[in-house]
């Protein structure tokens, strides 16, 4: 009953993820190439607006790198570690940048006026909160199994040891 069980990490190469991540990096290129632009943020400053979609493009483009490298460090504990490491601190900084962009539609037009976008950025940004504080979670429980001796085998959820 209460035999240890191999730790897994949840897999950030899910397509959800890697959805969220792909719309993370097009936001930005949008913004870059001129088809959209934060106006919310260029109303509080021109610079902001443009801070925010290279920090955005670059933090993103991050993340779903080392999405993607995480299925070359499966099986490796340590890598696997490191690897989600660089996702976190790259995904906490795209959802302070989604978060920084909900302010500024709250702040310029009030909040409910377009809730649409604000329903969508706030979304992506408290999703991208939520990936950070599973990353957490699972490093915090991967530490406490290693200084147990508990750890036998580490592998993303997204590839199942049978396949």
């Amino acid at each position: 009953m209460n035999d240890a069980q191999p730790l897994r990490w949840s897999s950030p190469a899910n397509a959800w993820a890697v959805g969220a991540q792909l719309l993370s990096i097009t936001i930005p290129i949008m913004a870059v190439a001129e088809g959209y632009q934060p106006v919310a943020l260029e109303a509080i400053a021109a610079p902001l607006a443009d801070i925010w979609q290279w920090v955005l493009l670059v933090f993103a483009v991050i993340a779903l790198v080392a999405s993607l490298t995480m299925q070359l460090a499966l099986g490796d504990g340590s890598r696997m570690q490191a690897v989600v490491r660089v996702e976190a601190f790259a995904t906490a900084i795209v959802s302070a940048c989604y978060f920084t962009l909900l302010a500024a539609l709250v702040h310029e037009y009030g909040w409910g006026q377009a809730p649409l976008t604000q329903l969508l950025i706030g979304g992506l940004g408290f999703i991208a909160l939520l990936r950070v504080g599973q990353i957490i979670w699972e490093s915090w429980r991967y530490r406490r199994a290693r200084r147990t001796g508990s750890v036998v085998t580490s592998e993303a959820l997204a590839k199942p040891k049978d396949t």
